[in-house]
């Protein structure tokens, strides 16, 4: 019985090990010199940690200032092999929109906020046109 215990417990603190080492390896970094919104959350500039917390979903966390989001994303096919996060900028706004890992990954895509999507039609509205454009910041 101690043995079984013994073994048991070793199995889980080596799964444990090795999932903290692939969550190691997922993390992103990125310098982002501007303030963005995830979701409805606003994040200030500054250097940002990506994880990704579970299959469909990604943590944003500033080391420095605590600041930090959590957002559903959909996982898409590699497009290219640059690893880069891709941000619509939308009037005077910035929105997380896509995060791209590099060769090899799958992409994250977050859908558009509601706060996105009606700037974007108070623009089409007004110009006739959509004034939305991608600005890419590269990850580290």
């Amino acid at each position: 019985m101690k043995r079984n215990g013994i073994g048991i417990l070793s199995l889980v603190v080596i799964s444990l090990m090795l999932n903290a080492a692939a969550q190691a390896q997922s993390a992103a970094k990125a310098n982002v010199p501007f303030a963005f919104k995830v979701g409805s959350a606003q994040l200030p500039a500054g250097t940002y940690v990506i994880n990704t917390a579970g299959a469909s979903a990604i943590e944003i966390r500033n080391g420095h200032t605590s600041a930090g989001a959590l957002s559903l994303v959909r996982r898409e096919y590699q497009r290219d092999s640059g690893a880069k996060l891709v941000f619509h900028h939308v009037a005077d706004q910035y929105f997380l929109a896509e995060i791209w890992r590099g060769a090899g990954t799958n992409g994250m895509v977050i859908a558009p906020s509601k706060q996105e999507k009606s700037l974007e039609k108070e623009l089409r509205l007004a110009t006739g046109e959509s004034k939305s454009e991608d600005v890419l910041i590269a990850l580290n």
